[in-house]
């Protein structure tokens, strides 16, 4: 053993090349003889890869194209939840813009009579001496009504119009209707005046009759019409508004008594 020399080291690489092309064949041949044994399979410290090779990854480079969509998944997701953003500003503009309208719904006023009284004023033909140069005035039935604003947050107004007092289907009385108006939630008294519609400025004898029996209750009628408008800062309505009351009174001439009263209107 220690008289041998040394091999050089291009016979070391001869022998080792040697070795492993046997064991590989022998590790490759069949087992004919189903003997057990031990295999040693060496390899070149030349071939063992830790990692794999740089020729490997540039053939991955070359074959792997660009990933073109990446930006457009990036677009798309962005669009979307710009889309979600915009849909959950609607909904929240939409429903209080909804309740807003609920809040603010228009609705008429209440009218309701509270005293009639008819004024029955001295035949224009015959004059006082000492009146012949002052107008004579003609009867005229006077009206008290009273107008509620039902709304709680808007304020509503009655431009000028026209009433017509009714009895037994013919016009009594005929003027105009006062423009006022009502706070929210707020009430106003209206004092009208009607003037008596016949020949010669004055009822026909059994109307006339009618109204002053003081114990008979007449059923009569009061209609105006006048131009309406219901306002606040969400919404307006202008509507020409028809009112018709029918009441019951007793007594016209002196203190009146009505015993009944309802007011309807077109609203």
């Amino acid at each position: 053993m220690e008289g041998r020399t040394p091999l050089s080291g291009n016979t070391n690489k001869s022998l080792n090349k040697l070795s492993s092309v046997t064991s590989l064949r022998l590790a490759s041949a069949p087992d004919r003889s189903l003997d057990t044994g031990t295999y040693v399979v060496q390899i070149p410290r030349d071939q063992v890869y830790r990692v794999p090779p740089p020729e490997n990854a540039k053939i991955v480079e070359n074959h792997r194209g660009p990933d073109d969509n990446f930006p457009r998944k990036r677009r798309c997701g962005c669009c979307c939840w710009i889309l979600l953003g915009l849909l959950i500003i609607g909904i929240i503009i939409g429903v209080t813009i909804g309740v807003i309208y609920m809040l603010y719904i228009p609705q008429c006023p209440d009218f309701s009579i509270l005293g009639v009284h008819f004024k029955n004023v001295t035949d224009p033909n015959s004059r006082d001496q000492g009146q012949k140069n002052q107008p004579q005035q003609k009867p005229k039935f006077e009206f008290d009504l009273k107008v509620n604003n039902v709304n709680e947050r808007m304020d509503v107004s009655f431009g000028q119009g026209k009433a017509n007092f009714v009895y037994q289907k013919h016009d009594i009385g005929q003027g105009k209707y006062p423009s006022n108006s009502q706070k929210a939630k707020g009430s106003t008294n209206v004092d009208l005046n009607l003037d008596v519609v016949s020949n010669y400025g004055k009822l026909p004898d059994d109307i006339k009759k009618s109204i002053e029996n003081g114990n008979k209750t007449i059923a009569t009628t009061l209609m105006i019409r006048a131009p309406m408008e219901i306002k606040s800062w969400v919404r307006n309505l202008k509507k020409d508004l028809t009112i018709t009351c029918d009441f019951d009174v007793q007594d016209l001439t002196r203190k009146s008594n009505i015993t009944y009263n309802k007011c309807i209107t077109d609203f």
